[in-house]
């Protein structure tokens, strides 16, 4: 979030488990191991004789669902996971399908008024535009500079109170998620682990004589297995907004936001010196 500090964004870190056993399979999707996209697209082949399903890897599939307005924060549920019983000859072996995540994401507009001498606002540095060199102005190009410059520093940061975009607080959103959750928190917690021993659980056929039997017996190690990733997953997400979501604080949010703010900064630099203006600070 930008501006001030972040609502709760965090997570129960011994929430309720969320498997979904699907039906016996002779198939398997294939995936990624790594988290970078968030879908990630899979194909459905038939193992070659003693291939079997569970030594394919999935990665997280899925994505957030975008408000407008009521904020800016980036809230993720637990991940979900998809499985299915696999026919592994003498026995039935458990099999990951998918593990999804979702959430949400909120941004709230920031004023954008591009040929408006006001403030709040966002810059638009050309003629006509709303920036100046007047004196005691908060359209001064200066002031403007330094009202975005502080976006990540520790006394004074966050959106504002008079320049900013929408463009910043939305790059920082999704860095919460791009970044600290599919490229951070997931991995971190040990997914390919946990797709890993989920996929290596195995029944005998002369336990479980058929394919509801065994996914009776497979699901409390599923369970099991999928709920220690997700105290982890939990504990390493809540760690990094705790940790860094505070500008100053070296989180990804508050750089990625920043980076488009250098982005305004340096037009607006740009057109004072192309108008030859100097000087000219807080009104």
């Amino acid at each position: 979030m930008s501006g001030g500090d972040e609502p709760d964004q965090l997570l129960p870190e011994d929430g309720a488990v969320r498997t979904h056993a699907l039906e016996v399979s002779a198939e398997f999707a294939g995936g990624s191991t790594t988290p970078g996209p968030t879908r990630v697209g899979t194909s459905d082949h038939r193992p070659a004789p003693g291939v079997l399903a569970a030594d394919q890897a999935v990665g997280p599939t899925g994505s957030p669902t975008v408000h407008s307005g009521g904020g800016n924060e980036c809230l993720p549920t637990l991940p979900q996971l998809d499985w299915d019983v696999q026919d592994a000859g003498t026995s039935w072996r458990a099999n990951v399908v998918a593990m999804r995540v979702g959430g949400d994401i909120r941004i709230t507009a920031w004023a954008n008024a591009p040929s408006s001498m006001t403030a709040p606002n966002t810059p638009n540095p050309v003629d006509g535009g709303n920036i100046n060199n007047a004196t005691g102005s908060r359209n001064r190009w200066q002031f403007v500079i330094d009202d975005m410059a502080d976006y990540d520093s520790a006394s004074g940061g966050g959106a504002g109170p008079y320049w900013h975009s929408t463009a910043a607080s939305s790059a920082h959103e999704w860095a919460h998620w791009n970044s600290d959750l599919l490229r951070d928190a997931i991995p971190t917690a040990n997914w390919t682990g946990a797709n890993t021993d989920i996929d290596a659980l195995t029944v005998p056929k002369s336990a479980s004589s058929d394919a509801a039997a065994a996914r009776a017996a497979l699901q409390p190690g599923v369970d099991a297995r999928f709920s220690t990733f997700l105290r982890a997953f939990a504990t390493r997400w809540n760690a990094i907004i705790n940790g860094t979501d505070k500008p100053g604080r070296g989180g990804r949010g508050y750089a990625a936001g920043m980076a488009v703010l250098n982005g305004h900064i340096s037009a607006v630099r740009g057109y004072a010196s192309s108008k030859g203006w100097t000087g000219g600070g807080s009104p």
